[in-house]
């Protein structure tokens, strides 16, 4: 998911393009019924979306789901939100409960970093239903990463418990480093790091942790290229910077075959896992077997199912599209409510999840104006089994 607060405005319709065809009246009957098939094939399934949290002052840019159906959200420190709990439970009749409670929903500059969450930029579900909560460690009144504030945290998710929590040291995560999503498949667990560029790779039964490609170029954004919203805006502050966040997104095939990446500006490239995993290999010649895969729009949160299909959330469209093994970009969603869609998350009953933070609306993307819209919600939808008679999977569970 984003991270460093980044996205951008405005509001995606089909109406313009569907008149300008209905604007087409010379053409023939035969033509008109050509046409309307034509664009109906090409419009989104009906998918009724259901708003399952809302939240009248905390964005939230994070989801996951324990497989009987209890959800939690992931709350950035970002600007305006410095009071935020960082994680929450969603009960049962809607509301948020910071969770696990106590001290580490409580942090507050010059307080320890210990046991206290401080810039939560990612969570995540996996088979064996625990709790894993990325927290960057960033101190948002300096945007310098607080010692021993970055952390993974494994949670158990009906008690509140900490299971685990993971720190490195500077050969993992150097200065500027800054963890971003994971993704786990059998024994392994792979880490982005979105500040310098990288693949943070640890072994959970040995212990063992390497670092991959670190600051390759192939995993750093460029100004070449900037992040768009809808309608063409481009993020940017107040003094004119736009925002720069490396490799970001990461899915894992489910015969982990192949390793997915991208910055939040593509293009979706990938690498075989096994090229990852070779400590006989330099960073050089795992460099060589990166694949560009295919250009991308901006893009939020992802996902991938069992059939190799990769989600993404389009931030310059306001849709959900997947995109089918053969390449082909099929929108699977598309909703007025859709502002920044983050961090997808396919549960284990085939729902899609989709936090809502309308990031382009904060000042640091929105040339220093605060446009968002509160209540802050997020989405459900049920995931259909085909797609323009496409077959999508189940979820991936990585262990």
């Amino acid at each position: 998911m984003i991270s460093n607060i980044t996205l951008s405005n405005h509001a995606f319709s089909r109406r313009h393009a569907l008149k300008s065809l209905a604007g087409g009246i010379a053409l023939s009957s035969i033509g008109t019924i050509g046409i309307s098939r034509a664009v109906a094939a090409n419009l989104p399934p009906h998918l009724h979306a259901t708003v399952i949290a809302s939240s009248p002052r905390y964005l939230c840019n994070a989801i996951a789901a324990t497989q009987n159906g209890t959800v939690f959200l992931g709350a950035p420190r970002w600007e305006g939100m410095n009071d935020t709990p960082g994680v929450f439970r969603v009960s049962s009749n809607g509301t948020l409960q910071p969770f696990p409670g106590g001290t580490w929903n409580q942090w507050k500059q010059g307080a320890d970093p210990a046991n206290a969450f401080i810039m939560i930029n990612g969570l995540h579900i996996f088979s064996d239903d625990t709790l894993w909560v990325v927290d960057q460690g960033i101190d948002p009144s300096t945007g310098s990463t607080v010692d021993g504030g970055q952390k993974l945290v494994q949670l158990d998710p009906k008690t509140g418990k900490v299971l685990q929590i993971l720190r490195w040291g500077k050969d993992i995560l150097p200065t500027g480093a800054a963890m971003n999503d994971l993704r786990i498949a059998g024994d392994l667990m792979f880490i982005t790091d979105s500040g310098l560029g990288g693949i943070i790779i640890y072994n959970m039964r040995s212990g063992k942790t390497v670092r991959r490609l670190s600051e390759h170029p192939l995993l750093r954004a460029t100004y070449s290229k900037p992040m768009i919203g809808r309608d063409g805006h481009v993020f940017r502050d107040k003094n004119g910077k736009r925002p720069l966040v490396h490799s970001d997104m990461l899915e894992i095939t489910a015969d982990r075959k192949w390793f997915y990446f991208s910055t939040p500006i593509g293009p979706l490239r990938r690498i075989p896992t096994s090229a990852l995993l070779d400590d006989s290999q330099t960073d050089a010649q795992r460099a060589a077997q990166i694949e560009t895969v295919i250009d991308m729009p901006t893009m939020m949160g992802t996902a991938i199912d069992t059939l190799n299909n990769f989600y993404f959330a389009d931030a310059e469209q306001g849709q959900i599209i997947v995109l089918t093994p053969e390449k082909k970009k099929l929108v699977l969603f598309e909703d007025s409510r859709l502002v920044d869609g983050d961090a997808l998350f396919i549960t284990a009953d085939r729902k899609m999840l989709v936090p809502i933070p309308q990031t382009e609306r904060l000042p640091t993307n929105n040339a220093g104006v605060n446009a968002l819209k509160p209540p802050f919600i997020s989405l459900s939808f049920p995931l259909p089994e085909t797609l323009q008679g496409h077959r999508l999977g189940d979820v991936v569970s990585g262990l």
